[in-house]
């Protein structure tokens, strides 16, 4: 089967104390597959398009728990390598409150089965055909072997005339960010989609000003003489911005009663994918509505923010009915 979109990199288990319970004191902890790359494949699996996940998975309930959950929103998980019930998953711990106490992550991570892979044990052909690869910051921070991993990807997107959606995710608990920058240039400068958050267009590489000036800053920086490609710059509770060519356009946040915000980033990108691949939905609610990419990108933030867990399971209808009433109400009749 040839994907509309692959990709590759780490999903872990998020270890979550209910709302305003410490980690230190709490008796139960919810339990949810958590991973940027799988996030947004699930996404736009219930979108309706074809995607694999590639990665590696300790032989053990743990990696099951992953592959089941994956697999139940319709994405491949054929190519997962399995290394064995002695490797280790991921982890990490969250608790959540209101401000000003708000949210804390505790990781552990260190010598999982993927940041363990063997480079040589990875099918590259896989990406051979699709329509888009997408990687993200967080893959090439893991350890030198996902690093390596990462490299022959993007040289074989390359090599193959694919496209490469990219989103910079900085990490600080991973590397810093003279690491990070200087990890993560060519991945910026082949992606014919660039995502990036202004706090990391900010500490990555000291873009500052308003939404246009940072974009028009990486355009400076990335851009060269690639006049497809497509800039985006998530800006929270403000929406989101994009620069394609010199043209730049903005789109506000949807109305957000819901406060889950795990996830909700990579919810933005799969909206905004779906829309660079011209998915059914996207076609029609432009051509009924003139819905941009940026608003449908925005649009399934939003309905992430009021799911628990880290993938937006959400339906088309939901995010027809969502599109439909912009101005929105917080119910869906």
């Amino acid at each position: 089967m040839v994907s509309d979109v692959v990709s590759f990199g780490e999903t872990m288990l998020r270890l979550s104390a209910p709302e305003g319970v410490r980690l230190e004191e709490a008796d139960t902890l919810h339990v949810y597959v958590a991973g940027t790359e799988s996030n947004t494949l699930a996404c736009l699996s219930r979108l309706n398009l074809k995607t694999t996940w590639i990665s590696a998975l300790p032989e053990n309930p743990s990696g099951q728990r992953v592959v089941t959950e994956l697999r139940r929103h319709g994405v491949d998980t054929t190519h997962v390598i399995w290394t064995g019930s002695d490797g280790r998953l991921g982890i990490f711990y969250a608790e959540e409150a209101p401000d000003p106490l708000g949210l804390h992550v505790y990781y552990d991570r260190a010598d999982s089965a993927v940041a363990l892979v063997d480079p040589e044990s990875v099918n590259y052909a896989v990406v051979d055909g699709t329509r888009l690869l997408h990687l993200t910051g967080i893959t090439p921070a893991l350890s030198e072997r996902t690093r390596e991993v990462y490299t022959r990807f993007l040289l074989r997107a390359r090599d193959k005339g694919i496209p490469l959606s990219f989103d910079v995710n900085y990490r600080s608990k991973l590397w810093s960010a003279n690491e990070a920058a200087t990890g993560i240039e060519e991945a910026c400068r082949q992606a014919s989609i660039l995502f990036c958050a202004r706090a990391d267009a900010a500490e990555l590489w000291g873009f500052s000003g308003s939404a246009e000036s940072v974009l028009r800053q990486i355009a400076q920086r990335f851009a060269g003489n690639h006049t497809n490609k497509t800039l985006v710059l998530t800006l929270g509770h403000e929406g989101s911005a994009q620069l394609q060519g010199d043209a730049y356009s903005a789109e506000p946040a949807f109305p957000m009663q819901g406060n889950a915000r795990f996830g909700s980033g990579d919810a933005f990108a799969a909206g905004y994918i779906y829309a660079y691949l011209d998915g059914q939905l996207y076609r029609e609610m432009r051509e009924e509505h003139g819905v941009t990419a940026l608003a449908f990108g925005n649009g399934l933030a939003a309905l992430k923010r009021c799911i628990a867990g880290d993938m937006a399971i959400i339906t088309p209808q939901e995010v027809r009915a969502l599109l439909e009433k912009r101005e929105g109400s917080k119910r869906f009749r």
